[in-house]
């Protein structure tokens, strides 16, 4: 049993209880124990359907998605089901059963006080669990990114660790770089380049959010190494479509996508070259990738990578973004989308 459900069960049966409680002992009401317990369990029953259906399945996948109307709508649709609900339950079968019933169906305007009685305990039930749900998405939420917090400082004390004295490396390339420049232009670019993917992934990559276009220019200084290395047998292709400027994304999601092109996939048949695409437009961004894999090779969508980026994009992004991964025989795509 879920944290989420316990929490739930909890709620409802202290709605339940404080209900019960107060057709019994308010001054107000006369009525029998076996009553207040038979009608307190019809309404309960019709109560908490809409509960859990509104909780469980228009919160989730209408409401969160920001389908207003369509939300809107849904209430209508459980006020209905509600009154469906209870009625059965307390105008059907209660007198078949116990020989009584909640409403006097002789009255002229029946209907009106049914219905009105329906919307309004029916508003209560989707507005308790409206409450609930948002409380504790807030709290799960929190929990999250104090998670992804102690993740992020946790790597950043291994990236330390790991550093053996990043200044005195950089002005080591750096003199590299100077020496070679005159005599051997084509190694000193590549000593600059490396030492611009170190220094990125060193400093500037330590931030949750980074501007594309420098991620960008990662991958492309990251591609460059690879094509030094096939030289003329590298067949990848770069495609970028929109602008790049002014928008941020997390840090090193991209190489992610490209890292698994490089290193899983075939990157040297002409006659099937990788492709790596970046559409860019005012509120989305979109990755997708497509490569010829090694049918011998194990190269699935499952990993600690991938898991890592799953869990990160959750946190920061919740149930906004669209991550998906397809192989078929041998060829293997991603496709990720992300706001902007």
């Amino acid at each position: 049993m879920t944290k989420e459900l316990r929490f739930n069960i909890f709620v409802i049966a202290l709605l339940i209880m404080t209900d019960l409680a107060w057709d019994i002992f308010s001054p107000n009401k006369s009525i029998s124990f076996i009553y207040a317990l038979l009608f307190t369990t019809t309404f309960s029953i019709s109560f908490f359907t809409v509960y859990l259906l509104n909780y469980y399945i228009l919160l989730p996948q209408v409401l969160d998605k920001k389908k207003y109307v369509l939300f809107g709508i849904s209430i209508i649709l459980l006020v209905f089901i509600f009154a469906g609900i209870r009625f059965l339950l307390e105008e059907i079968v209660s007198p078949l059963l116990f020989k009584i019933n909640n409403y006097n169906l002789e009255q002229d305007d029946i209907i009106f006080i049914y219905l009105y009685d329906s919307f309004i305990y029916a508003f209560k039930a989707c507005l308790y669990s409206t409450i609930v749900y948002l409380l504790y998405k807030n709290y799960e939420n929190k929990n999250k990114l104090h998670q992804l917090s102690l993740e992020h400082q946790e790597a950043q004390l291994a990236t330390l660790k790991a550093q053996i004295s990043p200044h005195f490396l950089f002005n080591t390339l750096n003199n590299f770089y100077i020496e070679l420049y005159d005599d051997k232009p084509e190694t000193a670019n590549d000593i600059l380049k490396l030492s611009q993917l170190l220094r990125y992934v060193t400093y500037e990559a330590s931030e949750d959010f980074v501007f594309l276009e420098k991620e960008i220019q990662f991958i492309k200084d990251y591609l460059h190494f690879y094509k030094r290395r096939y030289e003329a047998d590298f067949h990848v292709y770069l495609n970028i479509n929109g602008n790049i400027e002014n928008h941020k994304i997390p840090s090193l999601i991209l190489i992610h996508f490209v890292e698994n092109v490089c290193k899983h996939g075939i990157i040297n048949n002409k006659n099937y070259p990788a492709k790596i695409g970046f559409n860019i437009t005012e509120n989305w961004l979109e990755i997708i990738t497509e490569n010829n894999i090694n049918s011998s090779e194990k190269y699935m969508e499952a990993g600690i990578g991938t898991e890592n980026i799953k869990k990160r994009l959750a946190v920061l992004y919740k149930n906004k973004f669209t991550l998906e991964y397809e192989k078929n025989n041998d060829i293997f795509k991603a496709y990720l989308k992300l706001p902007l």
